[in-house]
């Protein structure tokens, strides 16, 4: 514990910079070393910082500020290591260097570069009890911190969960889902002192007094078990994993355990917390053995599938999907659940995908099919089958129903994503866990389910309401791309949402490969929703930029406007009452542009009205949505 004297002296201490030993600034990140209390390590703007203390009251905690606004408060850490919880009773053991990165790598989905700009530190640690070495590894970004636990260790360590938790203000408001299998459940909003439940990652918060936005995820989560959260009414969220009591990990001198990173995102606003790129930087980049050279073979794209709609059927209904996939100019159809019935042999059913690859491919559409992950968890089926798909000219495997963050599934997902980069087959998990920056470690793996996607409306069970659409995006959208599968225009399946708001669900969420629920008939032959045809067949699944507007609000309104190359898209999905907003088009360079203006028909919910008007920067659209309506505009420069 700090004494009264140090108290009244921190604060004046971290503006001189006099005192803290562990301290990076912006111009540079000097060698720091730990004093017998406490490290403290800042962001490179130097408005952010975290500090580390070493025995308080005999735990290695921490808190986060930003702007000197405390918004992770005292919080433990450690993980349990053969019956050790080597976060209870440490010591510093010698001095460390803080290092600032400064790099940039491919992204994909909400731009194109994610800048990785930090001040990073790892700790050395001495277990007092057992004398272990260990080592804290803390990264410091502007918009975050992430940190996890490097044990080096001979053979098997045995974990068996951690003491890592995450105390947050008072009167903090939580959006979390409980469905920790899968990530299907419908999130909530609850004060967090009134919590006592187990939550799914990633969790957002609304910071009290408007302070701003956090959201705790993680990332790089290789050979170890998922994380989840449980609160019990206190404010601290506790990581817990569900899936393994314990597990265990090989390490030696060459390669220690490294824990999966956990990450905090801090944000002002929406825009800063939608564009943080934090899981993504914390994941290790793709190996260049694995994806050498040319990697054109990896396309985002769009498909059409018929399971949502009308099922699997036979060839001849994929057929019918690849000439409408032709005619929407999209790129992918997905043959789903049910294929391989299509003949009494594996041969013949092989056959049929073939020719459907053969006819589909001369429309310029190339195929994807579904599998069941049961029997790929043996090695040498997987690579059977990885080899028949590629034989067959599939492009992409949908891999379905693991619903569990086991360590023993989380290899799965590492090995399956290996075996089919050596075919170069890229893959989209179903009934999987979250994403954690697997996509750029693996850039083949284009999507994941990891939430309660469009299948819920499907009349097998109650639709998503229009409030669980307009949290998405600041919530389980922050963890990464997630397969969806959006747009319906049939009224009996869009429960209580708009086509407007139907289609505006195909901006605002971020998937590279986009399946669309629908029918072909209903988006190019419905003559309520014809006015959509030209900005249906024009919305990208990757964007070069993306900007969440004022006055979004998580559950209400999630108003996005993204570009693709000199075209912007802009949609809007009202999970509330019906409401009258005003759009600035203040994003817009300068110039005139052609837009095409699509919202609620006042008195259907299934049809679209249209609006064909020129506007310039700085303009100001009204738009009327009704009770879980939307808006979508496309628009694209004169010149």
């Amino acid at each position: 514990m700090f004494g009264k004297r140090f108290q009244t002296l921190k604060k004046s201490a971290w503006a001189t910079g006099v005192f803290l030993t562990a301290f990076a600034t912006a111009a540079g990140a000097p060698a720091g070393s730990a004093t017998k209390e406490m490290a403290v390590i800042a962001s490179p703007d130097g408005r952010g910082r975290v500090e580390i203390y070493f025995n308080d009251p005999g735990r290695l905690s921490y808190e986060l500020f930003r702007d000197d606004r405390l918004v992770v408060e005292k919080s433990p850490l450690g993980i349990i290591v053969d019956g050790v919880d080597l976060g209870s009773g440490v010591e510093p053991a010698g001095s460390f260097a803080v290092k600032t990165v400064n790099e940039t790598s491919a992204t994909r989905g909400k731009h194109p570069v994610a800048a990785d700009h930090c001040n990073t530190a790892a700790i050395p640690l001495r277990h007092q009890g057992s004398g272990k070495a260990w080592q804290l590894e803390l990264r410091v970004y502007d918009d975050g911190l992430a940190f996890r636990y490097i044990v080096p260790g001979q053979g098997s360590l045995r974990i068996s969960g951690e003491s890592t938790g995450f105390q947050l203000p008072s009167d903090a408001a939580l959006f979390f889902q409980q469905n920790t299998k899968n990530g299907e459940g419908i999130y909530r909003k609850q004060n967090l002192g009134r919590i006592n439940s187990i939550m799914g990652i990633p969790v957002t918060a609304a910071l009290p007094e408007n302070a701003g936005y956090l959201a705790i995820t993680e990332a790089a989560v290789y050979n170890y078990s998922g994380m989840t959260l449980q609160s019990a009414n206190d404010r601290v969220l506790r990581a817990i994993f569900e899936d393994d009591q314990s597990w265990t990990v090989e390490a030696d001198s060459d390669s220690p355990l490294r824990s999966p990173w956990r990450g905090i995102m801090v944000a002002k606003d929406l825009n800063g917390l939608v564009n943080c790129d934090i899981a993504h930087n914390l994941s290790p980049a793709p190996s260049p053995e694995l994806f050498p050279g040319d990697l054109s073979w990896i396309q985002p794209g769009r498909a059409l599938w018929s399971w949502w709609s009308e099922g699997t059927g036979d060839l001849a209904r994929q057929k019918r999907y690849a000439d409408a996939a032709q005619k929407l100019g999209f790129e992918y159809i997905l043959v789903d659940e049910g294929w391989e019935r299509w003949a009494p042999t594996e041969n013949q059913y092989w056959a049929m995908i073939k020719e459907l690859v053969d006819y589909a491919g001369d429309r310029g559409v190339k195929v994807w099919v579904w599998k069941h992950y049961g029997k790929l968890m043996d090695e040498k089926y997987r690579a059977d089958f990885f080899r028949k798909v590629k034989a067959a000219g599939v492009v992409g495997v949908k891999i379905d129903f693991m619903d569990s963050e086991s360590q023993g599934l989380i290899r799965f997902y590492q090995d399956a994503l290996e075996d089919a980069a050596e075919y170069k087959l890229m893959v989209n998990f179903h009934g999987a866990n979250k994403p954690a920056g697997e996509s750029r470690t693996y850039p083949n793996e284009m999507t994941r389910e990891g939430l309660r996607g469009l299948e819920y409306n499907r009349g097998i069970i109650a639709p998503n309401p229009a409030s669980y659409n307009a949290t998405l995006p600041f919530t389980r959208f922050l963890a990464g791309h997630g397969d969806y599968t959006p747009v319906t225009f049939n009224y009996w399946k869009m429960g209580k949402t708009s086509s407007a708001h139907q289609l505006a669900t195909a901006i605002v969420f971020t998937s590279p490969i986009t399946h669309y629920a629908d029918k072909p008939e209903n988006f190019l032959a419905n003559p309520k929703t014809a006015p959509a045809l030209p900005v249906i067949k024009a919305i990208p699944t990757v964007w070069d930029e993306t900007i969440v507007l004022p006055g979004s609000e998580i559950g209400e309104l999630a108003a996005f406007a993204r570009r693709s190359g000199k075209t912007w898209f802009i949609g809007v999905l009202n999970g509330g009452d019906r409401k009258t907003i005003r759009l600035r088009l203040d994003f817009l360079p300068e110039g005139k542009y052609q837009a095409i203006l699509l919202s609620d028909h006042p008195y259907d919910k299934t049809g679209l009205s249209r609006v064909d008007q020129t506007v310039s920067a700085g303009d100001e659209l009204e738009i009327n949505m009704r009770r879980g309506g939307g808006f979508v505009a496309m628009i694209k420069s004169s010149g």
